[in-house]
């Protein structure tokens, strides 16, 4: 995915819209396929367009100065939000290391990423040249370091908050008798040392510990085990703190015709929750509580977003599939299961209610990313 605009200068943004699947075992960076289409990343994908677009109509931010952009699709992969980097640098689609075909435009920062492994993979290359990079949903700690990570900024807190938040819950009711689930990765490790080590402080007594694996490693022998120790564990208090990538392993957690009745108290990544449609889940964690992020408002954004049409913007690989997504029809012939999109369609303001299409807050991030840069760039200009 490659989505362009160009301009005096050139904002690079490398989201995580779509999610990753891998052709074999070996992950290079030609097996790894974006393929996996969601419309709450895509959303932040068009706040960032949308964003560029209004500061380039505001006569009072960088005037006579335009701004351009080259964005790409990070996948929440290292390996390819690296390559991204160095694509958007060098201005061509095959990366050239120190060499630049942007003529007299210039590159003046990156924006992304939400996961913690492709910011770091960005911020790794940014970091070199001195390039700004602004990451609107990373929490790792590991960017506290300034020195390792001088040009590195974020809009919003890392994860440490949200563990010393969930502590603040726990000694609020008085709940002695936890179970934790966290994912197999930097976030969950570094998230069951500091809940573990909070909660004996505290005298918190630890039920159980899962640690939630990826999909490849989920084999039926292992979800039998999870689920034997989630369902007769006696912890009426459950911690959920996944990273954002492993959100939708949890339904491996839950039997079909089983809804544990648990209070469960979650990071902000649950809200990705909703686009898995799993219904066991849903119903499960209805009532959840969670860690959420600074919500804000984009003006003027509602408007922009009821103007999109596939046929307007044609250029946009990814509207048919979210057209199809929210009004249950297809552009595609192969695709006979359901009714074919005329473009000519209205949105259902119910299934937009649900995918939480108007409630701003990872997407606020973008918003705010984005005009830092350009108040950032006006000063300097």
């Amino acid at each position: 995915m490659n989505y362009f605009s160009d301009g005096d200068l050139i904002i690079g943004g490398i989201l995580h819209v779509n999610d990753l699947s891998v052709d074999g075992y070996n992950q290079s960076i030609r097996d790894l396929n974006c393929n996996k289409v969601s419309f709450r990343r895509y959303r932040h994908l068009l706040v960032f367009i949308y964003t560029i677009g209004e500061i380039n109509k505001d006569p009072e931010i960088l005037p006579n100065v335009t701004l351009g952009y080259r964005i790409y699709d990070s996948c929440a992969s290292g390996i390819m939000s690296f390559a991204s980097a160095l694509s958007i640098l060098s201005g061509t689609e095959q990366p050239i290391p120190n060499y630049s075909c942007w003529n007299n435009r210039k590159v003046v920062g990156f924006i992304g990423d939400l996961s913690s492994e492709s910011s770091l993979s960005i911020a790794r290359l940014a970091g070199i040249y001195r390039y700004p990079q602004i990451s609107y949903g990373s929490a790792d700690p590991i960017f506290n370091n300034r020195l390792e990570f001088p040009s590195f900024y974020r809009m919003g807190p890392n994860e440490l908050s949200e563990i010393d938040a969930i502590m603040s819950l726990i000694r609020h009711f008085g709940w002695k008798w936890v179970g934790l689930i966290v994912s197999n990765d930097d976030t969950g490790h570094r998230a069951n040392k500091r809940l573990q080590e909070a909660m004996s402080k505290d005298g918190v007594c630890l039920a159980f510990l899962i640690i939630l694996r990826d999909w490849s490693q989920c084999y039926w022998a292992y979800v039998m085990e999870i689920r034997k120790t989630f369902y007769r564990s006696t912890a009426k208090v459950i911690i959920l703190f996944l990273s954002s990538q492993s959100v939708s392993y949890i339904s491996v957690l839950f039997d079909d015709d089983k809804i544990p009745h648990k209070i469960w108290i979650a990071t902000s990544s649950l809200s990705l929750i909703s686009e898995l449609k799993y219904l066991p889940v849903l119903v499960t964690f209805n009532g959840t509580l969670v860690i959420s992020l600074q919500q804000g408002e984009i003006p003027g954004f509602k408007q922009f977003f009821y103007s999109l049409n596939p046929y307007k913007y044609q250029r946009d690989i990814f509207l048919p599939y979210i057209w199809g997504l929210l009004l249950d029809c297809t552009f595609f012939e192969t695709d006979t299961s359901r009714k074919k999109c005329t473009g000519n369609e209205t949105f259902d303001d119910t299934v937009l209610e649900f995918y939480e299409t108007f409630n701003y807050r990872i997407a606020y991030g973008v918003y705010t990313a984005v005009y830092t840069m350009a108040h950032t760039l006006h000063e300097l200009v």
